[in-house]
């Protein structure tokens, strides 16, 4: 990545509540609710990355 010809764009994402809460329930110390969501959406997933 030559300084020369690189391009930087500062980029800014903005975040929702419910963004926010799933990232909650996923990353989030408690695990009933990470197991909740998962069991609730599993039969949604048509691709899954392990």
């Amino acid at each position: 990545m030559d300084p020369e010809k690189r391009v930087m764009l500062q980029v800014q994402i903005s975040k929702t509540e419910s963004e926010d809460s799933i990232f909650e329930t996923l990353m989030g110390d408690q695990v009933e609710p990470r197991r909740e969501f998962i069991e609730r959406h599993a039969l949604d997933v048509s691709r899954l990355d392990v």
